[in-house]
């Protein structure tokens, strides 16, 4: 019997320096039904003559090319394309190790699950190491396991905080989750991606394994490490919009927990991003988006005046400011 054929879909802009060794831990995975899709995101450097280089060798690299719009419309343009029955996303500036794909496919085919998550190794290229605490690459030891509820380990993984949320940390079955994609032009992508993954289908159960088979680049430029703008607060924003939409039954109230849980961190992220942002100064607007965001969690009492301090800082300043009279 053929073995089952694996997508592997890698988006590509403005990776020239990085392409070459992403495309050589794709097509010399110790794997033979692989289809490999590339997705050039309107690339101005070399990296499309790269990827031409490498599909004139390699007749399962698949080439597409679009205008220039985004991460997340590159991905969903290669899922689109893949026939696959497994999908795996790798960045174009990381590489994967010979034995991922195997590794996973194996345990697809001895238990019952829906995907398959792994770990990572973080390493950095032009970048300081003591920044090694923001990218974490190891969950708690806790959540390595065989087959257990998908949204029973995403509770899991928020309870011990050990989430890892990168889409190419997990492969899963296409046709299970046909429908779904990444939502456009946005940054932080995944965190919706990821969690709707874990999240949206009832009985989907997944399996995850402390072998690190993702090796993921830390660089200057890239999106996690450029300069907080205005789009990773929208990021953020749209990020806790959207999975406020997500409704999960009574009988998951672990998982309710969990995600409700999940919307907080993203929105004091985005409270933190907005202070980067803006030096300090957090504009109407979006603390008016962020308060009407957190409204429709549930708070618990006690973080209430936190969550107010930190949006609306002049109530500290007028707090002090009246005690200060009161003494006088």
């Amino acid at each position: 019997m053929a073995p089952e054929k694996v997508s592997i879909i890698i988006p590509v802009y403005n990776v020239e320096p990085y392409l070459a060794q992403c495309l050589d831990s794709a097509v010399n995975q110790d794997y033979d039904n692989l289809e490999i899709i590339a997705i050039n995101d309107g690339s101005t450097d070399a990296s499309l003559e790269i990827l031409e280089t490498f599909r004139a060798r390699h007749g399962n690299l698949i080439v597409r090319s679009i205008k220039n719009q985004g991460l997340s419309i590159a991905r969903n343009t290669g899922l689109e394309l893949a026939t696959g029955e497994y999908i795996l996303f790798v960045d174009s500036d990381d590489f994967l190790e010979r034995q991922a794909v195997s590794t996973c496919v194996e345990i697809f085919r001895r238990q019952l699950v829906d995907m398959v998550s792994f770990e990572l190794n973080v390493f950095f290229d032009g970048m300081d190491e003591n920044l090694r605490d923001n990218f974490r690459g190891e969950r708690a030891p806790g959540l390595h396991g065989a087959c257990i509820p998908a949204r029973t380990f995403f509770s899991q993984s928020i309870q011990l905080s050990s989430y890892l949320m990168m889409a190419c940390l997990y492969m899963y079955r296409r046709k299970e989750f046909e429908g779904l994609r990444f939502y456009p032009k946005i940054v932080h992508e995944d965190n919706l991606f990821t969690t709707r993954l874990l999240l949206e289908k009832e009985h989907a159960r997944i399996t995850c394994i402390p072998d690190k088979l993702y090796n993921r680049r830390v660089r200057p430029g890239s999106i996690t490490t450029q300069k907080k703008q205005k789009k990773h607060i929208n990021g953020h924003l749209i990020v806790a919009r959207e999975l406020l939409k997500l409704k999960l039954p009574p009988g998951d109230s672990g998982a309710a927990a969990a995600l409700n849980k999940f919307i907080q961190l993203i929105l004091l992220r985005a409270l933190e991003t907005c202070k980067l942002t803006y030096a300090g100064s957090l504009p109407l607007h979006v603390r008016g988006r962020l308060m009407m965001l957190f409204a429709r969690t549930k708070i618990k009492r006690r973080k209430v005046r936190r969550i107010l301090l930190f949006a609306f800082p002049e109530l500290l300043a007028l707090r002090n400011s009246l005690r200060n009279s009161l003494r006088m």
